[in-house]
């Protein structure tokens, strides 16, 4: 590490903003704020907020715990002991048994609701709702009651018809969903059965099917109020009492099967195709995985009959990868591998995309409510959802009339689908309906075409994914970066694709964001200040815009997502006359390239990772040291700044689609790369005629605002201060503080190189001054184990409302 000075930003009072959250009834946000004031302080006061947001949110039991927690600290704390006594002996009804009740089937075509007029279609507009709020995994079931109903009142007004979630949730969100539709409101649920693989992909073994038939007994038990599970990890638990079966659209049994386990299990079988004889489905000849998938889904309608005397339309998980289809342009990666001469083993399974089938086409419904095919179809992957269609005027939309066709009249839900609002693209699509690399207002557009898509194709509905961002996903691009890996709901990653899904956002900050991109002084007033100098330029050119390139202050500020920066000039920033670069050191070694790109003639005083260019739209950009940057270096192992002076800076890009070769060897399919350096120019301020939800710079007068994602600058975790720092069986190291210098030059107008100014160096200002390596300065920031967060509604969700509105049910 370095001596240099280390600057930061003020403390945050925490208690206080907890309870101006309260105020405001953000009751979940302000779970995350006290837990982040108890991070410095046990205090009574704290556990009170807590115990009222809970309170809030309708989750008395965590409440009252949290009242009992200050009173263990404060026993006299008058708050902790009124709340306590409103709290009182919580009392559980007991459980309902009888019958419940069953409004739906799946039908030709379609699903149907029965109403006073009897049986009616209805076309599917659902949402996919997750788990995983800020701070937070799965299976540790944050969300409560309270925010469930703000959330079913909110898709309300977005015009879903019904909500798809993947497992059992707690209980309030079923007493939610009860008590929204009670009071007026209209959404449908398919309740998720969620199946993990089996360790040995058997799926007949003994303990696995035990704990098949235990998730399926109680997701069923779950949804007609009749069940009381225990404190078990990574499950939910509580007292169920809220029937909501009169809401029941279906059950989705299981998951994305991965085609090793599907090819694997049907091996072990000998693949002898059988016949399935059920109580309510039936199919007459399949592999075994198939009837393995037949009789799961029948047990769920036949546990359904004889518990409560009513059983639902039910289905299973399926995708492009194990679907029906022939795909000539899908060749495995092996084969492609070997037909370029490439040496392979191949007595490992590789997760290939067109090698297994499974084809729920054959599973039929012999009485009940029905079994419906469900696929989870995006736009983007695998890659022969567009090698397959590159001649053809619609790809997605073609690709979803022949899986159609196939079903003839069995109806088929697209379970998934859905374009994120991430600053990268991580999966080509030829129209431009990539993974990734979408604003808010691309998302919805894109949205809204595949919404279309699945009505024109026939299909039976579709199920947009998803309700709101999940910092905890990762994808697969940014997956080795994002470590350690079990703190990564703690920061959101605006490049990772998986984590900006929803038409809700969860952002960084609390009540609202560090900073708007829109010219703001007082959103730096709380920033800070790196560097700050008064007088004139290191070179005066005379031409009128000396003041121009006269750097006066460098401030800095951060929050859960991103890094910010404000470079602040004596007179209003004029790129044509005036270009500036800001120099980054995040792993604080300053162990990193000196030599400053463009012409600049000078070394840095400290070494660095990054440089910053800000040159105007459409060309500025951030560049890495090339032995620092991951797509060049992802083959060595070896990922970390070295000491140079030869000035290797290069561009960041990802490589987001492989080569790949059709299976009759005649097609050859090139690889994607997409370049991760451009700055996008533009304001987050959602009033303002040049916002941009992917905004990475601001120019307004004599100030330029910079808002950096984390991860872009090889920060694998800022809640923990991790860098990327891979070498050996290293991957990561801890910084103290990100090093900053910055200067600025005037263009020449050949290329992007600076003018020479005749002396020593062809900067015309710089920071610190006079680029003195004693005046470096570095940006620290304190740890945090309970990220803060705000929501609200994306553009997406307004243009999505408006395509839904359009599509008759």
């Amino acid at each position: 590490m370095t001596d240099r000075k280390l600057v930061s930003i003020p403390a945050v009072d925490y208690l206080s903003l907890g309870y101006s959250a309260l105020e405001r009834g953000d009751h979940q946000e302000a779970v995350n704020i006290f837990r982040r004031a108890q991070e410095k302080k046990r205090s009574a006061r704290s556990f009170v907020g807590l115990g009222r947001a809970y309170q809030g949110l309708g989750d008395l039991p965590t409440a009252r715990w949290a009242f009992y927690q200050a009173l263990e600290i404060d026993p006299a704390d008058p708050d902790a002991n009124a709340w306590a006594e409103k709290i009182g002996r919580l009392s559980v009804p007991s459980p309902s048994t009888g019958r419940r009740t069953c409004r739906f089937r799946a039908h030709k075509d379609f699903l149907e609701v029965q109403g006073k007029k009897g049986w009616r279609r209805f076309f599917i507009k659902a949402i996919n709702l997750g788990l995983g709020l800020p701070g937070y995994f799965p299976g540790e079931y944050p969300v409560c009651k309270g925010t469930y109903l703000a959330w079913f009142r909110q898709m309300g007004e977005l015009g879903v018809n019904s909500l798809r979630i993947y497992t059992i949730h707690p209980p309030g969100f079923y007493d939610a969903l009860a008590e929204y539709n009670s009071q007026g409101g209209r959404l449908f649920l398919f309740q998720g059965i969620w199946l993990e693989l089996p360790e040995d992909n058997d799926f007949r073994g003994e303990k696995y099917t035990s704990y098949v038939r235990r998730q399926i007994r109680e997701a069923v038990d779950a949804v007609s109020g009749n069940a009381d599970f225990p404190e078990r990890p990574g499950l939910p638990h509580g007292a169920y009492r809220s029937d909501v079966t009169p809401w029941l659209a279906g059950y989705v049994v299981g998951r994305e099967w991965e085609s090793c386990a599907v090819r694997a299990f049907n091996d072990s079988r000998g693949r002898v195709a059988e016949r399935y004889d059920g109580r309510f489905l039936e199919m007459e000849e399949g592999p075994p995985f198939e009837v393995w998938a037949a009789e799961t889904c029948d047990f769920v309608q036949s546990y359904g009959d004889e518990r409560y005397g009513a059983n639902h339309p039910v289905t299973i998980t399926n995708w492009p990868t194990l679907d029906p289809l022939e795909h000539p342009s899908e060749s495995t990666y092996g084969e492609g591998l070997r037909w370029q001469g490439y040496q392979i083993a191949m007595d490992t399974c590789n997760e290939d995309e067109d090698v297994e089938t499974f084809d729920p086409a054959k599973i039929r419904s012999k009485r009940g409510a029905g079994f419906f095919a469900s696929y989870h179809v995006y736009p983007y992957y695998p890659d022969f959802l567009n090698n397959d269609y590159l001649n053809h005027k619609s790809p997605y939309l073609d690709y979803l009339r022949e899986l159609k066709r196939h079903h003839g009249s069995q109806p088929v839900v697209i379970a998934e689908f859905g374009v994120p609002s991430s600053r990268e693209i991580t999966h080509w699509q030829r129209d431009g309906w990539h993974h990734g690399g979408h604003d808010e207002e691309a998302q919805g557009r894109v949205n809204g075409l595949m919404m279309e898509s699945i009505r024109n194709a026939d299909m039976a509905g579709g199920m947009l994914f998803s309700w709101f961002d999940e910092w905890f996903k990762r994808n697969w691009v940014f997956l080795p970066y994002e470590l350690p890996a079990e703190r990564n709901p703690f920061w959101f990653n605006l490049q990772d694709a998986e984590q900006n899904y929803g038409v809700v956002a969860a952002y960084p900050g609390y009540p609202s964001m560090k900073t708007t991109l829109g010219g703001k002084r007082e959103e730096w007033r709380d920033a800070a200040l790196v560097y700050s100098k008064e007088g004139g330029p290191l070179h005066r050119f005379g031409d009128g815009a000396d003041g121009a390139r006269t750097l006066t202050r460098l401030s800095a500020q951060h929050d859960e997502g991103f890094f910010y920066l404000c470079l602040e000039t004596a007179a209003p920033v004029d790129f044509s006359r005036a270009h500036y670069l800001v120099g980054l050191d995040p792993p604080g070694s300053s162990t990193g390239e000196l030599t400053l790109p463009f012409g600049c003639g000078v070394e840095s005083p400290i070494g660095l990772s990054f440089v910053v260019h800000l040159a105007g739209e459409g060309k500025s950009r951030i560049l890495v040291t090339r032995h620092y940057d991951k797509y060049l270096n992802e083959g060595t192992k070896k990922v970390r700044p070295r000491p140079s002076i030869l000035g290797e800076w290069v561009p960041m890009q990802n490589i987001t689609n492989h080569r790949r070769i059709s299976k009759d060897q005649k097609h050859y399919y090139p690889s994607r790369v997409f370049s991760m350096s451009g700055l996008r120019f533009g304001s987050l301020d959602r009033r303002a005629s040049d916002f941009n939800s992917l905004a990475d710079v601001h120019v307004s007068g004599s100030m330029i605002e910079l808002r950096i994602p984390w991860g872009l600058l090889n920060v694998t975790d800022p809640s923990s201060r991790h860098v990327l720092w891979m070498e050996g069986e290293k991957k990561t190291r801890v910084t103290e503080g990100i090093g900053i210098v910055a200067c600025s030059y005037k263009p020449s107008g050949v290329g992007l190189l600076a003018t020479a100014t005749g002396r020593s160096s062809n900067l015309t200002d710089a920071l610190p001054a006079g680029f003195a390596a004693s005046g470096a300065r570095s940006y620290a920031w304190e740890e945090w184990n309970h990220p803060l967060y705000h929501t609200f509604l994306k553009k997406s969700f307004t243009m999505y409302r408006e395509i839904l509105a359009r599509i008759p049910e």
